[in-house]
């Protein structure tokens, strides 16, 4: 799904990445951890081409979009969640919803709003009410939900659980963990590495723009210096 080769970027002439190489296969929940600073949020930017690509390259179900535009990644079945101003915050969440489908028949965006609250019942229960008053957790439930109604095949997210409460950050994973079974693709970035290691399938370690270590989450976990250098903060 996701192959990246000898990937170096930065913002201008400030590297911040260097010789990132990873795979991400169709159907894997991968995350990205490390220590602020290491270029978590920096890679995701980069393969949505939010960065300057200084060298390396970025294929996506075999195609190289490397150099495509940011704003034709769509039609690559790509979507990224930023970590804030994900959502219209004047417009209800309905409005949100379609807007997020105004490319798509009214026949076919009516089944779509349909399957969105069937996935996110809470977003049923708020449908007529403003993104900006929504709870945190709730705003980023609408965030998904707009990027999983493009219909992509691989969807970014960076730290989808900042400043939740616990409940809302178990409840976002959970969410993530039922859009892959369905058959999404997902690379998410994640300060609260315990939290996203229980819930992915693979991760990588990024240090100083490096990748330092990769396993399943589940050996991570389990390997007690990874435990002490990241899951102890």
């Amino acid at each position: 799904m996701l192959t990246i080769t000898h990937l170096t970027a930065g913002y201008g002439k400030l590297q911040i990445l260097n010789d990132i190489n990873m795979h991400v296969p169709r159907g894997q929940f991968a995350g990205m951890i490390g220590p602020n600073g290491s270029g978590k949020s920096t890679l995701i930017k980069t393969i949505f081409g939010l960065t300057t690509l200084i060298g390396g390259q970025i294929n996506l179900d075999e195609r190289d979009i490397s150099r495509v535009p940011t704003e034709q990644l769509g039609h690559h079945r790509l979507a990224y969640v930023p970590q804030t101003r994900n959502v219209f915050t004047p417009l209800s969440v309905q409005e949100n919803l379609q807007l997020a489908l105004r490319r798509q028949s009214n026949e076919h965006v009516k089944q779509r709003l349909a399957d969105a609250y069937a996935l996110f019942p809470i977003l049923q229960q708020r449908q007529q009410q403003r993104a900006g008053l929504l709870s945190g957790g709730e705003r980023q439930m609408l965030a998904i939900a707009m990027a999983w109604l493009s219909h992509p095949q691989l969807m970014l997210l960076d730290e989808p659980s900042a400043g939740l409460s616990p409940l809302f950050v178990s409840e976002v994973f959970r969410k993530l963990r039922q859009l892959c079974e369905h058959g999404l693709t997902l690379l998410v970035v994640e300060q609260n590495a315990r939290s996203l290691l229980r819930a992915c399938d693979y991760a990588y370690v990024l240090r100083e723009g490096q990748i330092s270590l990769h396993n399943t989450a589940a050996a991570l976990l389990q390997d007690e210096a990874t435990v002490k250098t990241y899951l102890s903060m």
